[in-house]
């Protein structure tokens, strides 16, 4: 042995640290997707992503999911909206329950019930104190502590800085609103966001009663069709691009 130095061929100890740090940011990374994926069955995640591309958004947005009645998974559907924007497109998401007659949104991610969007217009207050994270970069915004009135608080929501605030804040804001027919506010509602997609459920409101609720909004909407395509009329065939 001569006595001569040899040069360490171990890593410095903060590179250590920074490559742990990276493996923990990534394991977290991992973690949150794995958990976005139990969020939603991966049948409503594929219509999630197939109804993006149709509606071609670009990143910067709002859109809400409306139905005819209730019981057609219109909240479902949304919340599979809102994480597909965040896997594929690494984007910030809210979702914001617009339900202010029947919430459930908090409920169905095990979230708190407020303070949410009841709050918020009673002052002046930030959007991002009032978010709660849902996994990832999705954030939910509930329609907060029911007080009653809900066209009341909607004419509040849609006269105050909330919105334009939302659009600050996050890349992309998906709605979860109220039925068309089966609620006070459910055409108003869907006026408030860019782009309103219609959840027809087979089986559960009549035709006619779809045709109704089109009616509503100003536009025809995209459609996302939950559950048996059978026995769907031409027209509400062509709204989805199938011309057969």
């Amino acid at each position: 042995m001569t006595g001569e130095v040899v040069p360490s061929r171990l890593a410095p100890l903060s590179a250590l640290h920074a490559a742990r740090s990276q493996g923990s940011t990534r394991d977290k990374e991992l973690d949150d997707a794995q958990a976005a994926l139990q969020l939603v069955p991966p049948v409503l995640l594929r219509g999630a992503r197939e109804v993006l591309q149709r509606i071609g958004q670009n990143g910067h947005g709002t859109y809400g999911v409306t139905s005819t009645v209730r019981g057609e998974g219109r909240t479902s559907i949304a919340t599979a909206l809102a994480i597909a924007e965040w896997l594929d497109h690494e984007r910030r998401v809210v979702l914001v329950d617009l339900d202010l007659e029947q919430p459930s949104l908090h409920e169905r991610l095990g979230l708190r019930e407020g303070p949410g969007i009841r709050d918020l217009v009673q002052g002046h207050n930030s959007v991002e104190d009032y978010v709660q994270r849902i996994v990832g970069d999705v954030w939910l915004l509930s329609a907060g502590r029911s007080r009653g009135d809900a066209p009341r608080g909607l004419n509040r929501l849609a006269e105050s800085t909330i919105l334009s605030q939302l659009s600050e804040w996050a890349d992309v804001a998906v709605f979860d609103l109220p039925p068309l027919l089966e609620s006070v506010t459910g055409a108003e509602a869907a006026r408030l966001c860019a782009t309103p997609i219609l959840v027809v459920r087979a089986g559960v409101a009549p035709m006619p009663q779809v045709k109704e609720a089109v009616g509503r909004l100003a536009a025809p909407p995209p459609v996302i069709l939950n559950g048996v395509r059978s026995a769907v009329p031409r027209w509400l065939r062509r709204s989805l691009g199938d011309t057969r």
